[in-house]
């Protein structure tokens, strides 16, 4: 009995001391410069993914790999929000050819969604240079003259279709084949092709509603919805309320703005004002 009993304290000490020995890990760290050759890993539960979206990629926080057995890259999750003070946000898109050659689309932008066991794109914005055509390379100096072209995939087609061409003061618009040169490149300010130009006036509001007053006395009601070139619609027919009043209304397809009348007069310049379902209510201006 005395000899386990030794080994048992023998066995504690030892364990202690070899706690002891070895330091913990630090809650700071503070370093002139970091390299990371292969991985850098920000998550609370010390993992890259998160359970059950391996396959997905899905990061738990921020997973950074460099070139070392395979493509490179950088996952964030939840948003990714950037902020400067006395400069300008600025990202940019940067690639080359090894071999020196121009590479005329050094990036895209996409939106993807998960389906048959892997990342399905769906719209892309993508830059890209002009043609040597249009502008010899040997032309080329300073800022590089450029334009965006704007795709979604259609369903049955595994290429996009350019919806439209927008750079140089001129914009290409509608259908213009699945994947390729798409359409074609504007030689007008606007080009439209395949279809019709279809102009639609702004719609008067037809919901308005009184949800209370503060019954101070008869009150009529009205708006006018204002598009994004100040055109305007109708207004409304007046609502009455007894008093001050609290008004909500459907926003109107083409309106960017309204316009409250009381008694038939404007008591508001154009106001913009969130979601689909409008809220205001009279302060007595």
């Amino acid at each position: 009995m005395k000899d386990r009993l030794i080994t048992v304290i023998i066995s504690v000490a030892t364990t202690l001391g070899l706690m002891k020995s070895v330091p913990e890990a630090p809650r700071e760290l503070e370093v002139d410069r970091l390299i990371v050759r292969q991985e850098l890993i920000v998550s609370d539960t010390g993992s890259p993914w998160e359970q059950g979206y391996e396959a997905q990629q899905i990061p738990r926080g921020i997973y950074a790999r460099a070139l070392h057995d395979g493509p490179g890259g950088l996952w964030v999750r939840s948003r990714l929000i950037k902020g400067e003070i006395d400069d300008p946000f600025d990202d940019r898109f940067h690639a080359l050819e090894s071999s020196g050659k121009r590479r005329g689309s050094p990036g895209h932008i996409s939106w993807n969604l998960w389906a048959s066991d892997a990342w399905r794109q769906m719209a892309i914005i993508q830059g890209e240079a002009l043609e040597d055509s249009e502008v010899p390379n040997g032309d080329w100096t300073g800022m590089h003259p450029g334009r965006l072209r704007f795709q979604s995939f259609r369903p049955g087609h595994d290429e996009p279709l350019t919806d439209a061409v927008l750079g140089q003061g001129k914009m290409s618009i509608g259908g213009g084949g699945f994947g390729g040169g798409g359409l074609p490149y504007p030689e007008a300010v606007l080009e439209l092709w395949g279809g019709k130009l279809k102009e639609h006036p702004v719609v008067t509001p037809t919901s308005l509603t009184v949800q209370s007053d503060d019954g101070t006395g008869l009150q009529e009601y009205s708006i006018i919805a204002v598009a994004p070139d100040n055109s305007q619609s109708a207004p409304t027919m007046p609502v009455r309320a007894n008093g001050r009043a609290s008004l909500t209304w459907d926003s109107v397809p083409g309106a960017d703005a309204y316009i409250i009348l009381r008694n038939g007069r404007p008591i508001t310049g154009a106001i913009r004002i969130e979601g689909s379902t409008k809220h205001w209510t009279d302060q007595g201006q």
